[in-house]
């Protein structure tokens, strides 16, 4: 058996298991002066670093983690990793004044990402997530869902679904994927005859994905539009996800709420009502600061979702055109300064609560039995990660109890990301 015992740690800080909401999120493990054991990528055991020692078997290997704090890996809820070109010329023109929309009318928003990705082949997008995956890990991210969205036909849209399968293996942080199809109405097509496309898509996409999402938002898709999309998915086993309230309230949570979503992400623009309703399910709301930081939006209620006892979730939100940051831990730093979380309520949001927003189990906490998702700090204190904001806090990451990041060789960490291979040892040096 592959057995590694991480010892003699200042912390070992985990969320408890189960779905955290109200005081509960508060109320966080903290292991002190203790060591975690691992056999087989499993947490067989967490207890004080002197009695630990007798779990120390011959082959066992042990890591000194003295002086440091042990964490959950990250689970990031809300993503579209997979997408063509960037959009750092609409950033500079907002910078000076443009708006999100005027940009989105000339011909740049999510159609420009769209021309982008619909000409790049499966190839290049592989390598252009393998990037930002390696990114992903150094920020803490062991675990993510990643959207479709900028194929907007069912060509491009299984494109993008087939490059998420690929990644998934080869690289190790563990990906879901969702069929948000509906992300938008693509150039020269009525929204009637692209809803009968999405339709059509639905038996196409159901082997690739796990989730369907709907952009319900004015402009882009009515509160009907969502259920009926939503209602179909459900017919060839896909479980769904919601963006919506990020701009306009147009009925997006009664939606959700009727198609039984297990997530509505966004919240920015949220009445009193619709936390009640939000918080009287068992559906989570995904809140996404890294947008209204970057957009210069309103941050969602955050403090009003956590006191009526929402089930909250933070994530990144990564994407070209609203929020180009794969940094969890600026993410809990804006949750905290921006929407009223606690440090432990932001990152109860981002490991157990994230990891039961997606479906996933024995994911998200430091437990015996628990899936060894782990990072090492560089601190003997988790509050560090979240108050000393922007800089590299994370020494060490753990997947499936391996090492898939050590920050002491990332200097040699590359690859030749010029040539073309499906073969995954050939990318193995990029998460070293």
């Amino acid at each position: 058996m592959d057995s590694i015992l991480l010892h003699n740690a200042a912390q070992i800080v985990s969320p408890k298991p189960g779905v955290m909401r109200g005081p509960e999120l508060k109320q966080l493990s903290v292991h002190k002066n203790s060591s975690l054991f691992i056999e087989d990528g499993v947490i067989q055991a967490i207890g004080p670093a002197k009695q630990m020692e007798e779990r120390i078997a011959f082959q066992t290997r042990v890591v000194d983690v003295s002086g440091k704090c042990l964490l959950p890996g990250f689970v990031d809820a809300h993503t579209h990793l997979v997408f063509g070109g960037s959009r750092e010329d609409e950033f500079a023109r907002r910078c000076v004044g443009a708006s999100y929309a005027e940009l989105a009318q000339q011909g740049g928003g999510i159609m420009s990402t769209v021309r982008a990705t619909r000409q790049m082949s499966k190839e290049q997008l592989i390598r252009q997530g393998l990037v930002y995956l390696q990114k992903a890990v150094h920020h803490g991210i062991t675990t993510m869902e990643i959207k479709s969205g900028y194929g907007l036909d069912e060509a491009n849209e299984l494109k993008i679904l087939q490059v998420i399968k690929e990644l998934h293996v080869q690289q190790p942080v563990e990906l879901i994927a969702t069929f948000l199809g509906a992300h938008a109405v693509p150039t020269g097509v009525t929204k009637v005859d692209y809803l009968e496309q999405l339709h059509r898509m639905l038996p196409q996409v159901a082997s690739l994905a796990q989730f369907c999402d709907v952009f319900c938002e004015r402009d882009y898709f009515t509160a009907d539009e969502t259920r009926d999309i939503l209602r179909e998915a459900a017919r060839f086993g896909l479980k769904s996800r919601v963006h919506t309230n990020q701009f306009h309230s147009i009925g997006g949570i009664q939606a959700a709420i009727d198609a039984g979503a297990a997530s509505v992400d966004h919240l920015e623009h949220l009445s009193d009502a619709e936390i009640a309703a939000l918080a009287a399910t068992d559906m989570c709301a995904t809140l996404l600061p890294g947008v209204s930081l970057f957009l210069n939006i309103p941050y969602a209620p955050g403090r009003k979702i956590l006191d009526a006892g929402c089930i909250p979730v933070l994530a990144t939100d990564f994407n070209p055109g609203s929020c180009m940051t794969l940094s969890m831990p600026m993410i809990l730093t804006l949750a905290c300064t921006q929407m009223g979380f606690s440090m432990e309520e932001a990152i109860a949001a981002v490991t157990q609560n994230a990891a039961y927003s997606l479906g996933l189990e024995k994911i998200g906490c430091l437990e015996p039995g628990w899936q060894a998702d782990v990072l090492i700090l560089d601190s003997d204190n988790y509050q560090n990660l979240i108050y000393f904001f922007a800089e590299p806090q994370i020494e060490q990451v753990m997947k499936k109890g391996q090492f898939i990041y050590d920050r002491s060789l990332a200097w040699d960490i590359g690859g030749d990301l010029d040539e073309e291979s499906d073969d995954a040892e050939s990318h193995k040096d990029l998460f070293a």
